[in-house]
C-alpha cells in the first residue's frame, strides 16, 4: 500500500493500523514471558513492553501491562535515554540499559531497556521493555534499606549491546553482584529478545504499508487521545478536590495528602502536605509517583482508549521536595510500592464527591504483599523467590470488590506449586478469609490468609512487604472499612516488614486486608446479604449488623 493512500484522518484506518501496533507489543510480551527464567517475571508477569516512536514518546504497549512501568518507560526515554544517547551515537544492534532508580520506576530492582529501531538507515523509533529481576544484590528485597547504597548494583544507562555484540563486562558485573545469577541474566537476554521481535515487527509493518516511519500515525494517535482525555476532564466540575490518608509506614505512621485541580481540559494534582521522606526503603520517587497518579485519573476518565502518551499530557503532579513522594537522590526506595500503591486510592477518596459511580474503595492490594524468601540449601547454594499477593478489591458502584485482586500493581501470582519448586517451603494453606470485606452498599472484597512452612534442615530468611496492618483499607461514599491484614509467625503477630527468620518447621501466616466498602451498608439488598451468608462470606453476627440483617 503507497503511503500517499493512507489517510489517518479515517477512524477505521486509524484504528486497523493502532490494532496493528499493539499487537507488536503483546507479540514482545509473549516472547519475553516465554522465555523469561525467574518465577517473578515469567509468573508473575511483573514486566512491560512499549512501542516508542523517535521522541521517545509511547505509541502502544502489551495489553496485559503494569501501570507504573507504562508510564515510566516513555519517560525514562525521553528525559534520560535520548539525551545519554543521541541518534547520531547509536547503530543497528545497539540495546541500551539501566536501573538507576532516579531514570526508570523509583528502585533497582527494574531493569529498564530500549533497543534503537532503524529502517531504510534512519532511527524510526524505540522498543522499550521493563523487568524486575528477582535479585539485584545489596540487602535482600525488603524495607529495611536505609539509602540506595545498600539496595544494590546500580547501572548508568549504558551500552548492553553495541551494533549487535553484547558488552562482555557489563554482564560479567552484573552476574558477580546478584545472588540469582542465572536467573538474572536469563531474564535480561529475554528482555533483549523482547525487544528485538518489537524492532522486527515494526519493519516489517511499515514495509506492508509503505511507510517510511511512524510520524504521522503516531501524531494521530496521540492527538486523538489527548483530546479525547480533555473532553473527559472538561466533563468535571471546575474545583478543587483534596483528601488525606494514614498508612502504616515503617516505624512510623505516614499521612499521604493531595489536593486535585481541575480546570481548563487539565488536571494537576499537588501532594502538598505529605509526610516527610524516611529512613527506610518505602520513599517514592518522581517517575513512581506521577504513573500512579496517570494512571488513577485515566481509570476515572477514559479507561477504555489504548493507554499512550497523548492520554498523559493533560495530567501534571508534584510533590514537595524531600517528602515520601519526592525522597532526595541518595533515599532508599527499592518498597517504594508500599506507600506509591496507595496514590490511587487516594484520589479516588479525594473525587468520591466529584464521580462517586467511578470510585472505588480502597484496595487490599494497594500496596502489593511481598513475600521474598532467600537462604542456603544443603549444598550451600542459593535459593531465592518472591511471592506476590493481594488483598480485597474495593467496593465499586455496581459491584462488590474481586477477592484478592492485583490492584494496581496488576501484577499475576506465582502459582503455590512453581513457587514451591524454587524455594523449600510448603503453602499448607490458602482460603479467603470470611468478613474482610468493608461493609457496604457494595462491600469490599475479601482479603485471602496463607501459611508458609520451612521444610528445609536450615534457616529459611523471609523478607516480608505488607501494609494496612495498624490502619485498614477504607471505604468510600459512606462504605466503611475492611478488616485490616496481621501476620503471625508460630501463631503469635511478629513485626509486618522486613527480616523474618523462619527457623526449620517454622510457620509464617500472612493474613491480607480486605478492601474498603462503596455506599452506605444499610442500601445493602436483602438478596446479596443472604447470598455472602449463604456461601459463608459473611459469617459474623458483627458483620451481618453492619448491615442491619435482624431488622431486614
Amino acid at each position: 500500500m503507497a503511503r500517499q493512500q493512507i489517510d489517518f484522518n479515517d477512524p477505521i484506518t486509524l484504528q486497523v493500523l493502532w490494532n496493528r501496533l499493539i499487537f507488536i507489543a503483546d507479540q514482545a510480551d509473549r516472547a519475553l514471558g516465554r522465555t523469561a527464567f525467574s518465577p517473578v517475571v515469567r509468573e508473575n508477569h511483573d514486566y512491560v513492553t512499549v512501542l516508542m516512536d523517535a521522541k521517545g514518546r509511547a505509541l502502544a504497549q502489551c495489553t496485559w501491562a503494569i501501570p507504573v512501568f507504562i508510564t515510566s518507560l516513555p519517560m525514562a526515554a525521553q528525559h534520560y535515554f535520548l539525551p545519554a544517547f543521541p541518534p547520531e551515537t547509536l547503530e543497528p544492534g545497539d540495546v541500551l540499559l539501566t536501573n538507576d532508580p532516579l531514570i526508570g520506576t523509583g528502585h533497582l530492582p527494574d531493569m529498564v531497556m530500549i533497543t534503537p529501531i532503524f529502517h531504510k538507515g534512519k532511527l524510526i523509533g524505540y522498543s522499550g521493555s521493563i523487568a524486575h529481576m528477582p535479585d539485584i544484590g545489596g540487602r535482600p528485597y525488603s524495607p529495611e534499606s536505609t539509602d540506595i547504597f545498600e539496595e544494590g548494583v546500580r547501572l548508568p544507562i549504558l551500552k548492553l549491546y553495541k551494533a549487535g555484540k553484547p558488552t562482555q563486562e557489563v554482564f560479567d558485573i552484573i552476574g558477580a553482584s546478584v545472588r540469582l545469577p542465572r536467573e538474572v541474566l536469563g531474564d535480561i537476554e529475554s528482555m533483549v529478545s523482547a525487544n528485538d521481535v518489537m524492532a522486527r515487527e515494526l519493519v516489517r509493518f511499515l514495509e506492508e504499508y509503505g511507510l517510511d516511519d511512524v510520524e504521522d500515525l503516531g501524531t494521530a494517535i496521540h492527538s486523538r487521545s489527548e483530546a479525547h482525555m480533555r473532553q473527559a476532564i472538561s466533563r468535571w466540575p471546575a474545583g478543587e478536590y483534596s483528601s488525606e490518608v494514614t498508612l502504616d509506614g515503617y516505624n512510623s505512621e505516614v499521612t499521604l495528602k493531595c489536593n486535585v485541580k481541575v480546570e481548563s481540559g487539565a488536571i494537576h494534582v499537588d501532594y502538598a502536605g505529605t509526610s516527610a521522606q524516611v529512613l527506610h526503603a518505602i520513599n517514592v520517587r518522581k517517575h513512581y509517583r506521577y504513573a500512579h497518579t496517570v494512571y488513577a485519573l485515566k481509570c476515572l476518565l477514559d479507561p477504555e482508549t489504548p493507554n499512550n502518551e497523548g492520554c498523559m499530557l493533560p495530567i501534571t503532579d508534584e510533590a514537595p521536595m524531600g517528602s515520601i513522594l519526592n525522597p532526595r537522590n541518595t533515599a532508599a526506595g527499592n518498597l517504594r510500592n508500599l506507600i506509591g500503591h496507595v496514590i490511587p486510592s487516594l484520589i479516588f477518596r479525594a473525587l468520591q464527591g466529584v464521580v462517586p459511580d467511578k470510585v472505588q474503595g480502597d484496595s487490599g492490594g494497594a500496596p502489593i504483599w511481598g513475600v521474598n524468601c532467600q537462604g542456603q540449601n544443603e549444598l550451600g547454594e542459593q535459593y531465592g523467590a518472591a511471592q506476590n499477593l493481594h488483598g480485597g478489591q474495593g467496593g465499586r458502584s455496581t459491584a462488590d470488590g474481586i477477592d484478592t485482586l492485583s490492584f494496581p500493581s496488576n501484577c499475576r501470582i506465582t502459582p503455590a506449586e512453581m513457587y514451591e519448586l524454587a524455594v523449600p517451603a510448603l503453602i499448607e494453606c490458602k482460603e479467603l478469609i470470611p468478613d474482610s470485606g468493608g461493609p457496604g452498599q457494595f462491600r469490599g472484597g475479601l482479603g485471602q490468609r496463607l501459611v508458609f512452612r520451612n521444610i528445609s534442615s536450615g534457616q529459611m530468611n523471609i523478607y516480608l512487604a505488607s501494609e494496612h496492618v495498624k490502619n485498614p483499607c477504607f471505604g468510600v461514599v459512606g462504605g466503611k472499612d475492611g478488616r485490616a491484614g496481621h501476620v503471625l509467625k508460630n501463631g503469635e503477630p511478629v513485626f509486618a516488614k522486613g527480616h523474618i527468620p523462619l527457623e526449620p518447621g517454622a510457620r509464617l501466616t500472612v493474613e491480607l486486608p480486605g478492601g474498603g466498602g462503596w455506599g452506605d451498608p444499610a442500601n445493602r439488598s436483602r438478596e446479596l446479604i443472604t447470598e455472602d451468608i449463604r456461601l459463608g462470606l459473611v459469617t459474623s453476627e458483627c458483620a451481618k449488623a453492619d448491615y442491619g440483617y435482624a431488622a431486614k
